[in-house]
């Protein structure tokens, strides 16, 4: 009794918040106020989870949307460096004295030409910042002209290695490799410099990680400023720094990865390895997308490239990527060879899967006749949809698929082709099922039955209450969710020839398994278990698991045994907006919510310490759902959505690797909530082509 008291009053405290006549920035303080000094009795509620995720991102969820076209502050300190003092790099490089070990652990190999303050600068480094790993340390001069040789030829043990001709870096990069006697390579540029638990945390990944093939640093520019934290290898042969000119210290820049390729300039291989590849190929001598090619090499032979973020180097860049005509030629050159080789390989692996919620209540159910009346779909409300005020875009009627029914095989092809056609991978169909009962489940039975259409699918659990609200709380109850074991395995076993099916949409080889409202599990820990047993017990393979972020759910997954949770727009960071001038009904009494800062708030909101997956959303207008009742969104637009999900693209091909690489869009087919791709007789095909254009590679 006094949780549903509590859950009442809070309603009743809703209500009357909304009604103030009050700015919206006096309402947010307000609002904001309370929390801060009632949270502990409100922690379970959504409002206050949806008011620490606004806080959270750092704008007040009533203000403008932010300017992200604002630069980004600089990091509070630049890292120490070694600095050639009054001394000069003479007394510099005289200081230098290194062991050299018979039986090294690592060889750390530094090709050289000329630019001799910065090699001293990079040894000094090194002698200050020694591992607790064996090294020996090998320097391979490329003919320099300058006071090199004179100057390392004498340094104690040091290995000097002189090349009687320029070679470039990548013969000479060979030749300290083949010169080398450590079980492990780790290349180091001569512009760099070296921070405390460089080498030793880079070993780590070896140690832990079984295969690892690559593992690289995360590297610093002498501001201070992110040059790298792992890089992403495109299809047309650019490659991409990750976090460039970020903050080095952002949670996503330091997380243990694996990475499509790391950059040569702090570089950790087995030397076993590296031979056995023969090590960086000369049809790229003298140099250019050698160590690109290597990445690749490793991966071919099944082994992964690791981003270490606890290895940091400090590296100048700009003095070793310095161009000439020449050099401009030579990176064309190998940048032909290069996609010649690997231009299938890059395109897979630049892929970015962009999967679309899909609603299946467009076609008569028994149970929707007897609750609605006969004949019920989506379109009954979306057709009744009237406007609320001026200019209000309702009812919002479908154009090339039409007032369809699913329960037709060529509307499902039409779908697909359609879907296809702009650039989306796969449906996530919503699966609607209570305690053995199943709604709405002809689409997606007939999907797997026929074979056809012949395009991806996987399946959400969308385990809330049905309610006569259309909101899955617990007023109005049509039909409840009830748990148990038994329940829990029955409804895996009723997935099994889903989950068997080739389309079926899977990461890394596991079938992707969406759980709406976590937080209604009773144990969701135990039905994570008894699904993961089931389908390896099977022979389905461990899914790989879900949850939703919906209705302000962010608790971390790993903590009850998902995989990942993926957020769910306009959920949780909703911005509200001012009423419009003209409204039409006078009994409404809905919200209205500003769609471009909402967008911004989303694409700014902070990164989760889980894995976690973007959505963006097209608009949202479920007037004919709730006609006096319904959340409207302003200002959406083909252009404000395109942006949205082109900033997930580009954000999931830099800190997503694989089959991870994946994006979803809410939703497909959402007309009763003003919520779709799918073509209408106001704009068309926009916002497909607007997908479309997102995941374009050359845009992002």
């Amino acid at each position: 009794m006094p949780s549903k008291i509590r859950i009442l009053a809070g309603r009743g405290a809703l209500v009357v918040y909304r009604r103030l006549p009050l700015p919206l920035p006096v309402k947010w303080r307000i609002k904001s106020f309370l929390y801060r000094h009632l949270g502990p009795l409100l922690k379970s509620s959504a409002n206050y989870q949806q008011w620490l995720i606004q806080t959270s991102a750092g704008q007040p969820a009533t203000g403008p949307a932010p300017d992200s076209t604002r630069a980004l502050p600089p990091p509070p300190t630049p890292p120490a460096m070694v600095k050639i003092g009054p001394q000069g790099v003479e007394g510099l490089v005289a200081g230098l004295a290194f062991t050299a070990p018979e039986e090294p652990l690592v060889s750390v190999i530094v090709p050289v030409f000329n630019q001799i303050d910065y090699t001293a600068c990079c040894l000094a480094s090194i002698h200050r910042q020694p591992p607790a790993a064996r090294y020996e340390l090998i320097v391979v001069d490329d003919g320099s002209s300058d006071a090199t040789e004179r100057l390392l030829g004498a340094i104690p043990g040091l290995r000097y290695l002189r090349n009687p001709e320029n070679l470039g870096f990548l013969r000479t990069a060979n030749r300290g490799a083949a010169e080398a006697r450590g079980r492990y390579l780790l290349f180091l540029n001569n512009d760099t410099q070296v921070l405390p638990g460089w080498l030793d945390r880079l070993l780590e990944v070896f140690a832990t990680r079984s295969d690892a093939g690559v593992v690289g640093a995360k590297l610093i520019y002498p501001s201070g400023h992110l040059q790298e934290a792992g890089a992403a290898l495109r299809q047309d042969g650019t490659v991409d720094l990750i976090g460039l000119n970020d903050d080095p210290a952002k949670p996503q820049y330091n997380i243990l990865r694996e990475v499509d390729h790391c950059s040569g300039a702090g570089l950790l291989i087995e030397t076993a390895l590296f031979r056995e590849l023969g090590g960086f190929d000369d049809i790229y001598a003298p140099a250019y997308f050698e160590d690109c090619d290597l990445s690749l090499r490793v991966r071919q032979r099944g082994r992964k490239i690791y981003y270490q973020p606890a290895a940091e180097i400090i590296h100048h860049l700009s003095v070793t990527t310095q161009q000439d005509g020449h050099k401009a030629r030579q990176i064309e050159r190998n940048k032909h060879l290069y996609l010649e080789r690997w231009g299938s390989t890059l395109q897979a692996l630049d892929r970015v899967r962009l999967i679309a919620f899909y609603l299946p209540q467009y076609h008569p159910i028994p149970e929707n006749d007897h609750w609605w009346g006969k004949g019920f779909t989506e379109w009954t409300n979306v057709t009744k949809a009237v406007p609320n005020f001026v200019d209000h875009y309702q009812p919002r009627l479908p154009a090339d698929l039409g007032f369809y029914d699913l329960r037709v095989p060529e509307v499902r092809e039409e779908q697909a082709a359609l879907a296809r056609r702009y650039g989306i991978y796969g449906f996530c169909y919503y699966y609607y099922w209570f305690a053995g009962k199943r709604l709405l489940n002809r689409p997606l039975d007939e999907v797997v039955q026929s074979g056809r259409p012949d395009f991806p699918f996987c399946v959400c659990w969308a385990n809330e209450n049905w309610s006569r609200r259309w909101d899955g709380l617990d007023s109005e109850i049509l039909i409840a969710q009830e748990h148990s074991d038994e329940d829990d395995l029955h409804f895996i076993r009723t997935l099994e020839p889903a989950l068997r099916d080739h389309r079926y949409i899977r990461i890394d080889g596991r079938p992707l398994l969406l759980v709406y409202q976590p937080s209604l599990l009773p144990d969701a820990t135990r039905t994570a278990a008894i699904w993961r047993r089931y389908c390896r017990d099977a022979g389905i393979g461990e899914p790989y698991l879900m949850v939703v972020q919906s209705l302000g759910f962010t608790a971390d997954p790993n903590n009850f045994g998902f995989d990942a949770a993926v957020e769910f727009p306009p959920h949780a960071m909703s911005v509200l907006a001012e009423r419009p001038a003209q409204v039409l009904n006078p009994d409404f009494q809905g919200r209205f919510y500003d769609y471009p800062a909402t967008a911004e708030f989303f694409m700014n909101r902070p990164p989760m310490p889980y894995p976690f997956f973007r959505t963006a959303m097209p608009c949202w207008d479920n007037t004919a759902r709730r006609q006096d009742t319904s959340d409207i969104f302003l200002d959406s637009t083909p252009d404000r959505y395109q942006r949205w999900l082109q900033h997930l693209v580009r954000q999931t091909r830099q800190l997503k690797f694989g089959e991870e690489r994946v994006v979803f869009v809410n939703a497909w087919n959402e007309w009763a909530e003003g919520n779709y791709l799918e073509p209408d007789r106001k704009l068309g095909h926009r916002y497909l082509e607007a997908t479309r254009s997102a995941l374009d590679l050359r845009q992002c």
